[in-house]
Order: C-alpha cells, then sequence, then structure tokens
C-alpha cells in the first residue's frame, strides 16, 4: 500500500485525535437519534406537522388595546381612510345629551288608581253619616262639632240635623264615585304634574294617555263649594270635598324606567357609512362634518377591539382551520410528488424547520415588531428549499408560506400577490446556480418583480405617490434581508443535516482539492476514467431533469476507495508491468474489489465529503456481478455460488447514484472495444442499460423507462466524442454463462479493471 499523499493524513497525529473523537461522539449520537425517529415515522411526522401548526399561530393578528388615531380639524391626509365595516356616524356628544334630556322630558309621568282608597273614603263617609243620625236622636250626646270627627261648617252640620242625612249623602256617594273614578291627586302630585300637559295613567295593565285636567285635585273641590248659592248644595260640596281622599300614585320606577327607554331610543347617529365607502379622500381637509365621520370610525373600530370575545373565538377557530388544511394539502403534496422526502427523518425535520422558522419569523414582523408585512422574506425560505431540496417542492413551500401570511396574518392580497411573486423571480433565479456569485442574480431580479407589481397595483387602485415610495423602499429592501438569511443559512443547515447545495457541489469540482490530486497522483488511470464518468453522469441527469451537478461530483469521487490499492486495479497498471490479481486467489481479488467501495465510504467520510457523495460512492455497484472472478473461482470450483461475488450494495436510492452506476459500467465496457465506432457504443450502452434494468438494480433509483431512453440518448454523443480516432487497449475477458452450474467462455468482451473494479 502507498503511503497516503492526503494532508490529512500526514498531520494525523496526537492533536488531531481528540477532535476526531468528538466528531466522532456527534455522529453516532446524530445517528442514533435518526434511528429512533425512524423507528416511528408516524410519530415524526406528527410531532413536525404539530410544531409547523404551532408556529403558524404565531402570524394570527393579537389582541392587543386600540389605539385611536388622532385626527385635527383642518388637517390634510395623505392617504384615503377607507371604512372597514359599516357603521354609524355618531352626534356631537353635547347635541345627543340635549336630545336625549328633551326625549327623557317628553315622557309622560306614569300614574296608577289605588281603589282601597274609594272603598275606604265611602265607608268613612257611613261612618260619619251614622254619628250624624244619632246626634239627631240624642242632641245633648254631644256637640255638633266633634260627629265622626268630621270637621264641617255649622251651617252643613245645621242642614243634616235638620234635614237629615239621607238625601245628601246619597248625592254625597255619587259625586265621590265619579271623582274616583276619574282620580283624586294628592296637593304634592299636583304641583308636580303642573308642569306636565299630558300624563299615563295605568289601569289593570292598559295605559290611558291623556291631560292632567281628567284628574280632581283640591283646588276644584274648593271652588265647587265656594260656587255652591243653596246651603244643601254647600253641604253635599262641603261633603265630597271632606272625603275626596286622593287615590292617584305617582308610580316612580315605571316613570324613570319609560324615560331611560326614551333616551335610549334617540338615534345617537347622523348617518351610515357602509364598507369600503371612503370616510375622507385622500389629500383632502378635514372639516367638522369630516371630523365627525372620522371620529364616530375611531370610536366603533375601539368598541369591536374591545368587544366581540364570540367572534374572535369563531376567527381563531376558522384561522386554525385554513391553517390545518393548508398544511394538508403541504404534506399531500409531498406524499404524491416528493415521498423521496418521507424517507429521511432529517429532511422531514429540515424541511418542517425551514416552514416553521419562517412562520415564526412573520410572527414576530406582524405581531412583535408590528412592522410591514413587506420586511418578510418569504423568499430566503423558497431560496432555502430549492437549494437543499428542489424547485418544485420549493415553489410549494413559498405558496403556502405566502397565502398563510396574508390570509391569516391579515397581510392583504396585496402581499399574497407582490410577495409572492418576488418569491418565485427568488427561486427561478437560483435554479441552475452554478457559482456563488450567482446568488446575487435575486438582488436584482425580485426588486425588480416586486416594484412591476406594486407599480401596476398603484396604477390600478389610484394609490398616492408617496405610498408607493414609502412601500417600494420595504420591498427592495425585502430581497437583501433575504439574500443575507439564504448565506448564512444554507452552510449552517449542510453541517446539521448533512444537506448538499449546489454551492458545496461546485466547490467539490475543484480538481486541486486534496483527494483529487491525489487520485490523480497516486492512480491516474482511476482519475481519468472518474472525469470521464463524471461527464456522462451529467449528461444523463440533465436529460433526465436530475441533479446533473451532484452526479457529476459523485462521478469524480466514486472511486476514490482505490486509493488505498491503486495497482490493484488495471487502469492504474504502467505499460508492461503484470496484472497483481494474476498472482492471487479468487477470493483475495474479490476483498480487493469489495475493499474499494468501503475504502472510498470511509475515506469519504474523513475528508467530510456530503452524504449524497458518501451514498453514491457506496450504491456505484450496487449488487453487481464479478463477472471475471466468478469464472476464474468456478475454473477451481464450479460449485462456487454466485452470491459470494456479488458487491454487497445496496442497490442506487437516487436517479443520480443510478446514473453514475450505468456511466461507470458504459465507460468501462466502451473501453474494451477494439473499433467503437458510434453503432458499436450504442450497442453497448443499451446492452448495458437493459443488463442492469433486467438485474433489478435499478428498481429503488425512481428511473422510469423513459429516463433510461434519455439517459441512453445523452451517453451517445459523449462517448462518440471520446472515443474518435482512437483505439482502446483494455483487456478482454469471456462473459460467463450459466448451463446447469457449468460455466463456459463466452465473446462478450468485459475489462477486468472496470467491470470488477
Amino acid at each position: 500500500m502507498k503511503p497516503s499523499a492526503d494532508p490529512a493524513h500526514a498531520e494525523g497525529g496526537e492533536g488531531r485525535g481528540p477532535a476526531r473523537a468528538r466528531r466522532g461522539g456527534w455522529r453516532e449520537a446524530r445517528a442514533r437519534l435518526a434511528a429512533r425517529l425512524r423507528e416511528r415515522p408516524p410519530l415524526l411526522l406528527a410531532l413536525l406537522l404539530a410544531a409547523v401548526f404551532l408556529a403558524g399561530l404565531t402570524v394570527f393578528p393579537r389582541q392587543v388595546s386600540y389605539r385611536r388615531a388622532e385626527y385635527r380639524l383642518g388637517a390634510v391626509l395623505p392617504k384615503p381612510v377607507i371604512a372597514a365595516f359599516d357603521f354609524a356616524v355618531l352626534k356631537d356628544s353635547a347635541e345627543l345629551r340635549r336630545e336625549q334630556d328633551e326625549a327623557m322630558a317628553a315622557v309622560a309621568p306614569v300614574l296608577v288608581l289605588e281603589d282601597s282608597v274609594a272603598v275606604e273614603a265611602l265607608a268613612a263617609l257611613e261612618r260619619f253619616g251614622r254619628a250624624i243620625e244619632a246626634l239627631r236622636h240624642d242632641p245633648g250626646a254631644a256637640r255638633a262639632g266633634d260627629a265622626g270627627g268630621v270637621a264641617l261648617s255649622q251651617g252643613a252640620y245645621a242642614v243634616l240635623l235638620a234635614q237629615g242625612t239621607g238625601v245628601a249623602f246619597a248625592e254625597a256617594r255619587a259625586r265621590l264615585r265619579a271623582l274616583h273614578a276619574r282620580g283624586v291627586t294628592p296637593p304634592d302630585l299636583e304641583s308636580r304634574l303642573a308642569g306636565s300637559g299630558r300624563v299615563t295613567l295605568a289601569v289593570s295593565g292598559v295605559d290611558w294617555v291623556g291631560p292632567t285636567e281628567r284628574f280632581a285635585a283640591g283646588g276644584e273641590l274648593r271652588r265647587g263649594r265656594e260656587s255652591a248659592a243653596d246651603p244643601f248644595e254647600r253641604t253635599v260640596a262641603e261633603l265630597v270635598e271632606r272625603f275626596a281622599w286622593p287615590n292617584v300614585r305617582l308610580d316612580e320606577q315605571a316613570t324613570e324606567k319609560r324615560r331611560l327607554l326614551a333616551r335610549d331610543a334617540v338615534d345617537p347617529s347622523v348617518e351610515r357609512i357602509v364598507k369600503g365607502e371612503a370616510i375622507l379622500p385622500a389629500h383632502k381637509r378635514i372639516f367638522p362634518e369630516d371630523l365627525r365621520r372620522l371620529e364616530s370610525y375611531e370610536h366603533w373600530r375601539e368598541n369591536s377591539a374591545a368587544e366581540g370575545g364570540r367572534e374572535r373565538h369563531m376567527a381563531l377557530l376558522g384561522r386554525s382551520l385554513l391553517l390545518a388544511i393548508g398544511i394538508a394539502v403541504h404534506v399531500f403534496f409531498i406524499v404524491s410528488y416528493r415521498r423521496w422526502v418521507l424517507r429521511e427523518a432529517r429532511d422531514l425535520l429540515l424541511l418542517a424547520g425551514v416552514q416553521a422558522l419562517a412562520l415564526l419569523l412573520a410572527g414576530l414582523v406582524l405581531n412583535g415588531l408590528r412592522l410591514t408585512p413587506y420586511l418578510i422574506p418569504v423568499a430566503a425560505f423558497g431560496v432555502l428549499v430549492a437549494l437543499l431540496f428542489d424547485e418544485p417542492l420549493a415553489i410549494v413551500s413559498s405558496a403556502f408560506l405566502t397565502l398563510a401570511i396574508g390570509l391569516l396574518g391579515e397581510a392583504g392580497s396585496d402581499f399574497m400577490l407582490i410577495v409572492g411573486l418576488g418569491s418565485l423571480a427568488a427561486i427561478r433565479s437560483v435554479r441552475e446556480l452554478q457559482d456563488r456569485r450567482q446568488l446575487y442574480r435575486l438582488l436584482l431580479f425580485v426588486p425588480l418583480v416586486h416594484l412591476g407589481a406594486l407599480g401596476a397595483l398603484g396604477m390600478l387602485r389610484h394609490t398616492p405617490l408617496e405610498t408607493l415610495l414609502a412601500d417600494g423602499l420595504y420591498l427592495v429592501a425585502n430581497p437583501f434581508i433575504a439574500a443575507g438569511i439564504a448565506l448564512f443559512a444554507v452552510p449552517l443547515t449542510e453541517a446539521l443535516f448533512e444537506k448538499t447545495t449546489n454551492l458545496t457541489l461546485l466547490e467539490l469540482l475543484d480538481l486541486n482539492r486534496p483527494l483529487l490530486r491525489r487520485l490523480m497522483l497516486e492512480a491516474p488511470g482511476t482519475y481519468h476514467h472518474s472525469l470521464m464518468v463524471g461527464t456522462l453522469a451529467e449528461a444523463g441527469a440533465a436529460a433526465v431533469g436530475a441533479n446533473a451537478l451532484l452526479a457529476r461530483v459523485i462521478g469524480y469521487y466514486h472511486d476514490i476507495g482505490k486509493l488505498s490499492k491503486p495497482d490493484y486495479f488495471i487502469e492504474n497498471l504502467a505499460a508492461g508491468r503484470r496484472n497483481p490479481h494474476d498472482r492471487l486467489a479468487p477470493t483475495m481479488s474479490r476483498l480487493v474489489l469489495e475493499a474499494h467501495v468501503r475504502d472510498g465510504v470511509a475515506l469519504a467520510r474523513e475528508s467530510r465529503l456530503p452524504r449524497a457523495v458518501r451514498e453514491g460512492i457506496e450504491q456505484h455497484h450496487a449488487t453487481g456481478l464479478m463477472t471475471y472472478f466468478l469464472h476464474k473461482a468456478r475454473r477451481r470450483d464450479p460449485q462456487t455460488p454466485e452470491s459470494e461475488y456479488r458487491y454487497p450494495g445496496p442497490r442506487p436510492r437516487s436517479r443520480e447514484a443510478a446514473i453514475l452506476l450505468l456511466a461507470d459500467q458504459i465507460d468501462a465496457a466502451s473501453r474494451s472495444l477494439d473499433d467503437p465506432t458510434p453503432s458499436r457504443l450504442q450497442g453497448v450502452i443499451k446492452q448495458v442499460i437493459e443488463k442492469r434494468a433486467k438485474e433489478g438494480e435499478l428498481d429503488d433509483s425512481q428511473l422510469t423507462l423513459r429516463d433510461l431512453a434519455a439517459v441512453r440518448e445523452a451517453f451517445v454523443p459523449i462517448l462518440t466524442a471520446l472515443f474518435r480516432g482512437r483505439a482502446s487497449g483494455r483487456i478482454v475477458y469471456p462473459r460467463l454463462e450459466h448451463v446447469r452450474g457449468q460455466t463456459a467462455g463466452g465473446s462478450h468482451q468485459e475489462p477486468a479493471a472496470k467491470v470488477e473494479g
């Protein structure tokens, strides 16, 4: 084995031991966590969806104390004030109070007749009559003025004692009944009713409303007595005046209730403004009537912010349902079209983390800092998903974020249109990223898209220039914030989640990197073969829409495991040197070939190559057969099982790894041709692809028959250009054929160096 020329190996002293141990411990901890999460994928998915849902709740509008906008009479507003809901323009407080007072004063007092008073008055009149009759029969029994305790004039007593009580009392009773039926008011109520032209009398649940003259008062009775000329008539009038007890009572509670109802019935509004109506156009001076409308609008907005608990709860429920539906649609897209995301727990965690972080940042901008939504860098997270996953998933993720913030966070339709288009432009600008500096294209394209959409909406809605300039400033700043977040987050996510972006792949294409330089110096044949495989894989991946850059990088590094024993692979043998496998038993050769895959993965991990590259190295032979060495082993022992001479795999799990496997095999097979004409090259390409497909090596790679046809067509011009005017010096080996457990030589040509290694 040659000594390592990699600086990482040369400096592997004691000082690097603890660092390696720490890195190894961190990798082991991550592997254990990933294994536990893979054991319970539904639980992991539920937890991640719950995290995204909780993060989405932060964009909901917060219920905070409302701040009234202050308006001054005579001021000019730069923006129009548009009613967000129907409301009534309120009257001036002094005017409203005056109208309410007038309404209360206009309420007639509510009076109640007390029937028991009339009964008691008539009973007292009867008792007085009996006392008078007793005096008539026994004049000396008592003085006339003391009869029955009723004070009458001496003339009235004389008339009653002389004529008797029959006729006078009968007349008095009739008059009393009539008076009490009308209602007799007490002196204090008489003075209170003097200012009321009308009153309300509640009788048996029915209201009678009429003038106060209906009721009898003390003055009316006194005038009736004084106007009587006949002694008998005067006596009857005195009796009526003495026994006309007040039977009318003011119902204070009912009167106050009716006055309050009258006060509340006063319409506090002057007019009504409907939703969407301009309360005050832009650039118009505020006059008194305008100020009244604006203050009324602020009043109702403050009330709606302080009240409506049930409405807030219903709105919260509605937003939550919409958020859940949006997440469900997002998951449906992944399950239907990007199922490979579900295979790795770390991919799920990364995607959910990006979405949750975006929603949390939006909630901070909207509800924490209370800034304009135009500063929310949705494009940054779209670019992250595009770089870490792919473009369609990035578009769907950005659409979900834009709709969630616009609808649920009430950022508005303008935000959804402008920022949504900007996110799409940002994703497209990094679609074919070939240079880190190209990331700054979004700093040019996205502001142009933002300003174009803003200008179109402004012309459509006649938005003032001052407003457009202010919003345009925020929209120009948005992509700069997005670019900063993306540049900071890309290397961080690559390190934490072992994802590979085109930015990292571009760095790995540098031929001066230590591993590639070692390959060039220690295994030059493998180096040139790797460059060719990378070129083929890149063309094939581009033909099917896979990551061409990743396929090329895997091609460059897929055989780095041969650095451990480069001389055991025929492409690295100098002219005239004997093949070392001629001196080895087939089992030893098999171990050497198997080891180059394991050594390649170990060297890639030690050199911190991305996970996608390591997986490509591990899968680039799949479970392929070491044909030549199996043939050699069966010449010694015809019963040698085929399974002993197969690579351990696994089979390719991605399109890029599968295309690399085909490119590796096709390059080896084409170099074994004596006369590599275009037609013969096409035949080799077709034969290798069909063979690998029939053996099931491509079953897990997501490549379709259409993809395989496209890959075949992409390989032809590359190989034709490579072998134009050249001949191959590759060694020809016989093909194994299985006939009843025996082997025989065949005419198929396969190179020992590449079919085996």
